[in-house]
């Protein structure tokens, strides 16, 4: 038995498994089987473990990342220089720090851990399993009546269950799913096993039930563009008549009555969004005024910003007391300033050009499928965080810079092989 645990343990594939499992054992252990200082310091842990896995990785120099490490060491260097120019927030800067650049190291794990494609598919299965999970949790909650809390239901909307299951929120839920959705369509259309193709549709049609069900207008509007996104890099004529339907899909949903079940929840739940009231309300202490919050507080500091860890988030908020911003983008731009979100967005940017290239190389091949799903997924969940905080989420941000780093070491190895 200590020969079989220090064999798997010898493994990086392991650890990565486990780290495809966060949601579920950080649920278990804060909420189940809560451990003191484990609860709070597994995932710390597990993050140093793969980082040694990587720095060993790295050592041997079995690929070489491209151009986007200089974007994240000038990234990172002006991230460390915020820290320090506001000694006497200290703690608030320390934590900020960390809240932001902890789990961007998953990129890193991603990049130089990744062994080849067929890894890469076993790793989308796990967090597709993991997933499904997620949401048929999800699902029951709501068949079952379970209650959502207050702050989760707008005022004068119809919707009162909304299925959030062991993550954090709806919202949360809701870009989690618009991940896993294009994963497991991908796996469908690329295996060529036929139980295995009709149990990864099974997974895609939970998700995207759950994704309903969690009433996140931003979630699906992040997968809708995202879809097209998707479809424009297959088929250009197929994402123009993708538009065509979905406009003519949201005329009709507009005369859907409110009665009518599930359907009529998603019309009231979207075309609140452009009442007199939801924009009022929105205006006092909704989106739109944390949004102009945020804006304000960068016009002081156009360059630089506040300072990490002081607005916007769950550093600010135990530190100074501010509101969450409901926008990844919005609370970056009032900590990090002009110049460090133009940096974040050029990570992020950088990353999905080099996944384009990528898919296209990989056009009429197997593996196209899968990762143009992926690349969907990602894609969801980057546009999700304009209207949200999704990478204020542990989970939700190492997935996102994880995933980010194997298509990027394929890319490289993609390249390598070209110069050859």
């Amino acid at each position: 038995m200590r020969e079989i645990v220090w064999k798997w343990g010898r493994q990086s594939g392991t650890w990565l498994y486990i780290l495809l499992a966060y949601p579920v054992i950080d649920y278990v252990l804060r909420k189940i089987l809560p451990i003191p200082v484990v609860s709070s310091l597994w995932d710390d842990g597990l993050l140093l473990v793969l980082l040694l896995f990587t720095f060993l990785a790295y050592w041997k120099g079995t690929r070489d990342m491209p151009a986007i490490k200089h974007t994240f060491a000038a990234f990172i260097v002006y991230g460390l220089a915020l820290t320090v120019a506001d000694m006497a927030n200290w703690d608030a800067s320390v934590e900020g720090f960390r809240a932001v650049y902890q789990y961007m190291i998953a990129f890193f794990i991603g990049f130089y851990l990744l062994r080849d494609t067929e890894q890469l598919v076993t790793f989308l299965k796990v967090l597709a399993a993991v997933g499904f999970l997620a949401a048929v949790v999800g699902v029951m909650q709501v068949v079952l009546g379970v209650q959502t809390p207050q702050s989760w239901v707008q005022e004068g909307e119809a919707v009162t269950t909304r299925a959030f299951s062991f993550v954090t929120s709806p919202n949360v839920l809701g870009s989690y799913m618009a991940l896993i959705a294009p994963v497991a369509v991908g796996l469908a259309v690329t295996t060529a096993n036929r139980r295995e193709r009709i149990i990864w549709w099974i997974v895609a049609l939970t998700t995207l039930l759950a994704l309903l069900l969690t009433s996140s207008r931003g979630a699906w509007i992040a997968l809708a563009v995202a879809l097209f996104v998707c479809c424009y890099l297959w088929n250009k004529r197929l994402a123009g008549y993708l538009m065509l339907a979905g406009i003519v899909g949201l005329i009709g949903l507009y005369f859907v009555p409110e009665s009518t079940p599930l359907i009529g929840k998603i019309s009231n739940r979207i075309f609140t969004l452009f009442t007199p009231e939801y924009l009022e309300s929105s205006m006092q202490a909704g989106r739109l005024d944390r949004w102009g919050e945020a804006y304000d507080k960068m016009r002081l500091e156009p360059l630089f910003g506040v300072g990490l860890g002081h607005h916007g988030g769950a550093v600010g908020s135990r530190h100074f007391g501010t509101i969450y911003t409901d926008s990844y983008l919005f609370k970056s731009i009032a900590e990090l300033g002009i110049i460090g979100v133009i940096m974040l967005i050029a990570l992020i940017a950088t990353t999905f050009r080099y996944a384009v290239r990528l898919i296209r190389a990989q056009a009429g091949k197997p593996p196209f499928f899968l990762l143009l799903g992926l690349f969907g997924g990602l894609f969801a969940v980057a546009m999700h965080n304009l209207v949200e905080n999704i990478f204020e989420v542990p989970f939700m941000s190492l997935y996102f810079w994880l995933f980010g780093g194997f298509l990027c070491a394929l890319y490289a190895d993609q390249a390598k092989e070209k110069r050859w």
